[in-house]
């Protein structure tokens, strides 16, 4: 009977253990290896940087928005021709910056504007910088109506040996009106 009521009693503080240090460790992991997060995202508009605030706020980590050296047109029609040009040719914009130890995250929260059907051109260039084996890549993106379109297809193809999660995607006009979503998609990813 004692050893059965320290058995109980062991698997309840391990419970109360993975539930309370989510902010330095991954649920999946052990409780003795923090994982380290980063949200990172590239956003024209302030629609994905909104998504991405939200994010960062509930799973902590560090965040970092990609820019990119020629930034793109602020008006709209400009700028869908010019990541229409982009894809068409294959670019792959320089980044204004480099993301600080890259390799010392875990667990990457990437997100995008869903442009032309998938990611941005700079998303391309940001994939293939880094090495992303081993690591676990959630994506979130937001759209005028296409949803991810293949642009998980195309961050599987970008980093083979990254585990890739379900991820998040919202109309640019749904963006306010979010954190109820992001909230129960965490939930549902398995992020308390």
């Amino acid at each position: 009977m004692k050893g059965t009521l320290l058995t109980a009693l062991a698997s309840v503080i391990l419970a109360f253990s993975l539930v309370f240090c989510w902010g330095e460790c991954w649920a999946a992991g052990s409780a003795e290896e923090p994982k380290k997060i980063l949200v990172v995202y590239f956003s024209h508009s302030g629609n994905t940087r909104e998504v991405a605030e939200r994010i960062h706020e509930k799973v902590g980590g560090d965040i970092f928005a990609l820019t990119v050296k020629n930034p793109y047109p602020a008006d709209y029609k400009k700028c869908t021709e010019v990541a229409k040009a982009e894809q068409q040719s294959n670019a792959r914009p320089q980044l204004a910056e480099d993301v600080p130890n890259m390799a010392s995250y875990d667990v990457v929260f990437v997100g995008y504007p869903n442009w032309w059907g998938t990611l941005p051109m700079a998303l391309f260039t940001f994939f293939e910088k880094y090495d992303f084996s081993g690591k676990t890549i959630i994506p979130f993106c937001t759209h005028g109506g296409s949803r991810f379109g293949r642009s998980v297809q195309d961050i599987a193809k970008l980093s083979p040996k990254a585990t890739i999660l379900d991820g998040f995607e919202t109309s640019g006009s749904r963006v306010k009106n979010s954190q109820n979503d992001i909230l129960a998609w965490l939930g549902k990813i398995g992020i308390p």
